[in-house]
């Protein structure tokens, strides 16, 4: 049986209207998109020469320039064209997208089993102004049992979980995969964007529904660790068509081409265990301090986090929850905010 953490407790006039304080706000909590990165791709700014092949009549090594050069295709979709002269003389294109052209929302929302542990749904609405469609989604954690349940509401396998650390030493159960669309995999903490936490991967491959402009993708982790801010990171894509090439692009245009820096990134919520540590008060003050982001966030309208800096450590906890409910209902609050106010009430 599964409560979600939006529990309504019938309290006495008078202490309720203790914690209400000042009049609702007529602003309401609008999350911002994860940032876009400010990557500029430019052409080589010089054109080191590069070896060619042999000549047949001298039998000496021929040396040209290349002349590199990147060429935007289409900005919306954030399409290059990536040119350079080939060994034979004749000029190669290789199309290229980098990962950024489109604009994501993402939305966490977590409930508790009886049992205690916490399961995180994540809504990511790939937004109408975006050029690209969503490829990947990167949550991060801190916790040791993260579990990937569902993707789109279709349960995981333990064939789909194999290549996670905390899944690979686990027997065969004979099942087959049950997301073959889906690449769930584990950043490498080597890759600076990605050195802190872990970093579960959903990766959507091109026969998997796209989840193009207007559209959205869920996914669910399960944890016995409690919510807290963590960062998460999105990918876009689409399906280029190219042309089969008979030789790679010389090494200096391949260098102006940015890694994993480019994908658009923010924050949500997700399991932390060292909040599982905290007291009831210490939780209330790492929610407190974090109050200010949340704004920035747009998780928290201005007068709503002036309210909870001010009540979010003292009260009754039952209609410190109760006023939560009622500022999720008139969006003064997002289900991330809810989300940790509530586990600080089963604490």
């Amino acid at each position: 049986m599964i409560r979600h953490l939006v529990v309504l407790f019938v309290l006495p006039l008078a202490l309720m209207s203790s914690f209400r304080g000042a009049a609702t706000s007529p602003q309401r909590a609008e999350r911002r998109s994860l940032e876009r990165s400010k990557v500029v791709i430019n052409s080589p700014n010089k054109s080191p020469e590069r070896e060619s092949r042999i000549d047949r009549k001298t039998g000496k090594e021929v040396f040209y320039d290349a002349k590199p050069s990147v060429e935007i295709r289409d900005a919306k979709s954030g399409t290059y064209a990536l040119k350079w002269i080939g060994h034979d003389g004749k000029e190669r294109v290789v199309l290229w997208q980098r990962g950024d052209a489109l604009d994501a929302l993402v939305t966490a929302s977590v409930s508790q089993a009886n049992s205690g542990e916490y399961s995180y749904t994540y809504r990511v609405k790939n937004l109408g102004s975006s050029g690209q469609n969503l490829i990947n989604f990167i949550p991060q954690n801190f916790a040791s049992d993260a579990k990937p349940l569902a993707v789109d509401g279709r349960p995981t396998s333990r064939q789909d979980l194999r290549v996670l650390k905390n899944f690979r030493g686990l027997p065969d159960d004979g099942k087959p995969r049950n997301l073959e669309s889906v690449v769930i995999g584990e950043m490498s903490s080597d890759i600076e964007q990605f050195k802190e936490g872990n970093w579960i991967s959903f990766g959507l491959l091109p026969d998997f529904q796209p989840v193009g402009p207007g559209r959205e993708l869920e996914v669910t982790l399960a944890s016995s660790q409690p919510p807290g801010l963590v960062g998460c990171v999105v990918r876009g894509g689409n399906n280029l068509k190219q042309q089969p090439l008979d030789e790679e692009m010389p090494a200096g245009l391949a260098g102006t081409l940015p890694g994993y820096e480019q994908f658009p990134r923010g924050f949500t919520i997700g399991p932390v265990s060292d909040l599982k540590k905290l007291t009831a008060v210490e939780y209330a003050k790492y929610v407190t301090d974090k109050l200010p982001q949340f704004e920035k966030l747009g998780w928290i309208t201005p007068a709503a986090r002036e309210w909870y800096q001010q009540n979010l450590g003292g009260g009754s906890r039952d209609a410190l929850l109760q006023r939560a409910a009622e500022d999720l209902k008139s969006e003064q609050i997002t289900s991330e905010v809810f989300a940790m106010i509530a586990a600080g009430r089963y604490r």
